[in-house]
Order: C-alpha cells, then structure tokens, then sequence
C-alpha cells in the first residue's frame, strides 16, 4: 500500500467528528461520534481489517445539526463530514481531519486535503440538463496533479435518466431517480452518477475528485 493509500484510508477510517471552536458547537459530533467510535490500529489499516463504523437512523435522527456520509470508491472507510460554511448556492463539509468538500445543489465542484485535489469546476450546465431530466453541458475541471500544479479538463457530458430507484439510506428507503453525466474529452472519461428524490435533492451520488483520487460516494442521510 503506498503511502498516500495509507493516509487516505486513515483519513476515512477514523470518522470521528472532532471539530474546533464553533464548528464543534455547530455540530452533531456529540452524538453521532458516539455511535461512530472504533479502533484505528496501523496495523490493521494496513492489512485492510478495520472495522466499518456503525451509524444507526435513529442517531442520525437525534443528532444535533446536519452532516454527511462519505466513503471513498472502493473501499469501506465512510467518514462523516458536518458543515463548515456556505457561499451562495455553495457548502462546505470538513472531516475531522480536515478534508473537505463542497457542493452546489449536492454537485461536487471542489475538494481540499487530498494528495490530488479538484480544485473548481462549473456544473450551472450539469444542473440545468438535471432539472430538464437530461441533456447535455460544458465542464472545465480543474484538477490538482502529482507535481502540485493544476491541470485543466475541458469535457462534453451527456447527463440522461437511467431509470427509477429505491435507495436505503440508514435504515429509511428513498424513492429516487438515477441520472448518470457521461463525461469525455480525446484522454479522458468518467461517469459521475447521482440519485435525486421527489423534492429535486441528490440524497445519494457517486462524483470524480481527480484521476488519482478516483471517486467518492457521498450519502445524505
């Protein structure tokens, strides 16, 4: 395992929601890490033998302020992330450990604290083709690389609906629709796939951080 799988699996097995200073107040990390609280032995990390942590509806349901569930593609370390701040249309999440995401409308348009961040990304056309139940959009992505400089992806995506679902979320079912947003340049393709409910909301998605990182599934329970 090299070492930045190492910490990125130490990242996400940890999942304990230790904020500081107002976002500790702000956040459910009372509760939630309560139920959240495992070993993280190297050795075991190492091995891949971590346990999973456990997370009950019922907790969720008491906890105090919002959070999310994300895990990193697969693998099974789920890390809860609470909010950090809003700018707009735009929130931030941050783990305990300080990775964070920020989404717009539950779109992912930037990451912060791993090896190869995204660094921007517009999705004003990813939504708009979402809200008309398919269609297509522009993304220029940003991506931080191996060298610490950022590389930019001008992609064509095609977002179309890919049927009707029902989804389990911390015990409670979610009826949803999946879209997937196909996206492709001459070197590059990836599919970014998310599941909205009967309000519009994204409660569960599947999103590319960068061509290293790969994806995350993120889960709003």
């Amino acid at each position: 395992m090299t070492q930045t799988a190492k910490r990125l699996m130490i990242t996400f097995v940890m999942v304990v929601l230790v904020g500081c200073g107002s976002l500790n107040k702000q956040s459910p990390a009372v509760s939630v890490t309560q139920m959240m609280k495992m070993r993280l032995d190297a050795r075991s990390v190492q091995a891949s033998e971590a346990a999973s942590p456990v997370l009950t509806r019922a907790a969720a349901d008491a906890s105090k302020g919002a959070f999310l569930l994300m895990t990193l593609a697969n693998s099974e370390a789920t890390a809860a992330l609470v909010t950090a701040g809003t700018n707009g249309n735009r929130v931030t999440w941050v783990s305990a450990d300080q990775i964070s995401v920020t989404l717009e409308f539950g779109l992912l348009v930037a990451t912060r604290g791993f090896t190869q961040d995204l660094m921007a990304t517009d999705v004003s056309q990813v939504i708009k083709a979402l809200v008309s139940s398919g269609g297509t959009a522009v993304r220029t992505v940003e991506f931080l690389d191996g060298l610490d400089q950022i590389s930019t992806e001008l992609l064509q995506c095609s977002i179309a609906s890919d049927g009707v679902e029902t989804l389990i979320i911390l015990e409670k079912d979610y009826n949803t629709e999946k879209f997937n947003e196909v996206c492709t340049n001459e070197t590059f393709k990836f599919t970014n796939v998310y599941w909205i409910n009967d309000l519009g909301r994204i409660v569960q998605s599947r999103q590319l951080v960068s061509r290293a990182i790969g994806f995350v599934e993120i889960a709003m329970p």
